[in-house]
């Protein structure tokens, strides 16, 4: 497998993803990393994206013989077989920010008071939660719910971390 050296300093890891990688997009958002998406994406703004700084993750050999030292050419398979292997590849586990980000539009989330979003999480997460965030684009609100814990458990496999991290 080819590793990939980072070397872009202090500047955090960005990612385009082609059509094909919607879940790498989103478990990449889920590690806290700025991973765009869009299902109309065409090769040449998916080139592009990788000439202004972007790491592009695709399937197609054409497009990653386009560019190869910017687009990562994945094999379209298990999409947590292949989340791993970008894990590993750019040392994800050093730079991960794990459920920072919208995992509908890659903004940053923001932290919001419970009152502000009552009327739109259910009655019973209001009355025993307290940590709420919310998107400033899509205004989709997240908490740390019950199925947080899942979710913190398979990042820890992605990222090929132990389970007492």
């Amino acid at each position: 497998m080819k590793r990939f050296r980072i070397q872009w300093g202090s500047k955090k890891l960005r990612f385009a993803c082609d059509v094909h990688l919607a879940k790498i997009a989103k478990y990449l958002r889920l590690m806290g990393f700025d991973a765009w998406y869009r299902n109309d994406i065409t090769d040449d703004e998916l080139v592009g994206m990788a000439r202004f700084g972007r790491i592009a993750l695709t399937c197609d050999r054409r497009l990653q013989e386009r560019l190869p030292q910017s687009v990562v050419l994945l094999s379209c398979e298990d999409a947590q077989k292949q989340i791993r292997r970008i894990a590993k590849m750019f040392d994800l586990a050093r730079y991960a920010h794990p459920m920072k980000r919208s995992l509908c539009c890659n903004r940053p989330l923001l932290p919001v008071s419970k009152v502000k979003v009552r009327k739109k999480i259910p009655k019973e997460t209001y009355r025993w939660l307290d940590g709420f965030w919310i998107c400033p684009k899509c205004k989709k609100v997240y908490w740390q719910g019950t199925h947080a814990k899942r979710m913190r458990e398979n990042i820890v496999e992605w990222l090929g971390l132990s389970e007492n991290v």
